[in-house]
């Protein structure tokens, strides 16, 4: 048999083929930071929701339970009272002016405070002074803005009124911070009405709070309120006032105690809900700490959350800030010492004065005098005022009246009603007496013929001295001219609340 070669196999291996690199250290990072770029916003805004509610339920819940009892045991020790009187006084208004840009209505998120410093005696030594900033209230509108400096409380049964003058008027006063007085000037109005009659905001505020009738009516209609304080006996420089005190002495009811809790709990689970959200990544006990510490802290939280929930979701933060800000509106009085309190210092002062500005040429000249013999009320101040004025009017010489006269009717087309009331019955006792010249009766039926032409300032039952402003147009309607008597009838009668 032939041998045969015996055929070798060889394996043949195929080339291994060439494996995907792997992604290079600078593509990783790009990538993961595009994806966390992308993602982030949206945890934050999920996280925000949970979290923004949860700082309005625990804030409340705080207030309605536990807060009581700390304020029932922080004041246990105000036994002693002293009387008090307001040495000065403002109502401070502030805004976000860079929150604000371009929109024009600013009073519409603005906040009004008002402060006042109040000196007190005692068997202590030399008079303390103490300041107290009461109720932090939404503005909502410029309208709104002579009601606020109008009124008689700075928070539930704490006394507030404006300065008076050396004649006994009231002198309207707000302050304003150096960032929002810019704005202010720098805009321009936002009503349509105010923007005719000013060229930026800033003059539409100064005109709007001219009311020198309002602030003389104030000063003479009313006397300076008491402004009784509680006080620790030991420690007379921290007085508070009475109502005040008294307020925070109950520790509530089962009722109150009950919300509080529920309160509390719904809060804290919302609270740990959003923190999961937001911190979920971090190590277990990291993250706990990170979500119970702040829970910690909910005494002193105040206003504080809002502004550390803008650094997570700004938008949220505002509106959450703006519902903190309504839970305990007439709860909030913050003392401290003068110097320390709300634009004490710093800022823009703003004061109206009667016989100043846009009416120093009609009520400047007018000699007040003293005010009358206080405890007075609305009706009498009118008719002191208005007498007072009568006599000044009865002192000018005839072109002096006529002149007068001719810049009342300028001041009422011009929309400027704070003072033209008080001249009306001079202007009707002299308009068809043959005793005085053509020119200056002349003069007067003009200006009493503008002061009832629409648009004019009806008196409302809100006015201090209504029915004695009402009782002037009915006079005015008993004079020989038709068609101001006609329209003088009118005004009185559309002024009677139905």
């Amino acid at each position: 048999m032939g041998k045969q070669r015996a055929g070798k196999r060889t394996a043949t291996v195929a080339p291994a083929s060439p494996a995907d690199p792997p992604a290079s250290g600078w593509r990783a990072f790009v990538l993961g930071n595009a994806v966390g770029l992308a993602v982030s916003p949206l945890i934050r805004l999920i996280a925000a929701f949970p979290l923004g509610f949860a700082i309005v339920l625990l804030s409340t819940g705080w207030l309605v339970g536990p807060a009581r009892l700390v304020d029932a045991w922080q004041y246990r020790s105000y036994t002693a009272a002293a009387q008090g009187r307001i040495v000065d006084s403002w109502l401070a208004i502030d805004f976000d002016a860079a929150a604000q840009g371009d929109r024009g209505n600013w009073a519409g998120p603005a906040r009004a405070t008002h402060c006042a410093v109040v000196a007190y005696d005692g068997e202590w030594g030399d008079p303390l002074r103490r300041a107290y900033c009461g109720n932090r209230l939404n503005v909502h509108g410029e309208e709104t803005l002579p009601m606020l400096v109008d009124d008689v409380t700075m928070a539930p049964g704490v006394p507030f009124a404006m300065p008076r003058d050396a004649h006994g008027f009231s002198v309207p006063t707000i302050r304003i911070g150096d960032t929002e007085s810019a704005w202010l000037k720098a805009h321009p109005p936002f009503s349509g009405f105010d923007a005719r009659a000013s060229h930026t905001a800033w003059d539409a505020l100064r005109r709007r709070l001219d009311r020198p009738l309002d602030a003389a009516l104030a000063g003479w209609g009313t006397s300076p309120p008491a402004f009784p304080l509680a006080l620790d006996p030991r420690d007379p420089g921290a007085a508070m006032p009475a109502a005040f005190v008294a307020a925070k002495r109950s520790p509530g009811n089962a009722g109150a105690w009950l919300a509080g809790a529920l309160l509390l709990a719904a809060g804290i689970w919302l609270w740990l809900r959003g923190m999961n959200v937001l911190i979920g990544g971090l190590p277990h006990a990291a993250m706990l700490f990170a979500a119970i510490g702040p829970l910690l802290l909910l005494p002193w939280w105040g206003e504080r959350m809002p502004r550390a929930l803008a650094h997570v979701q700004p938008q949220i933060a505002e509106i959450i800030g703006d519902m903190l800000a309504d839970i305990d509106v007439t709860g909030r009085l913050v003392a401290s010492s003068p110097a320390a309190a709300q634009l004490a210092h710093g800022g823009e002062r703003l004061v109206w004065r009667v016989g100043e500005g846009a009416y120093a040429d009609t009520l400047g000249p007018v000699d007040w005098g003293s005010p009358p013999a206080l405890p007075a009320d609305a009706t009498k101040a009118l008719a002191a005022l208005v007498a007072r004025v009568s006599a000044h009017v009865a002192a000018l010489a005839p072109e002096q009246r006529e002149a007068l006269f001719a810049r009342l009717r300028d001041d009422k087309d011009a929309g400027r009603y704070g003072g033209g009331l008080l001249f009306v019955p001079a202007a009707a006792d002299l308009a068809w007496d043959d005793a005085h010249g053509a020119d200056e009766r002349r003069a007067a039926a003009r200006f009493l013929d503008a002061w009832v032409t629409s648009p004019v300032e009806t008196p409302s039952p809100t006015d201090a001295g209504f029915a004695a402003r009402v009782e002037l147009f009915r006079r005015l309607a008993e004079v020989p001219d038709a068609a101001i008597a006609n329209r003088a009838r009118a005004i009185a009668d559309d002024a009677q609340p139905h």
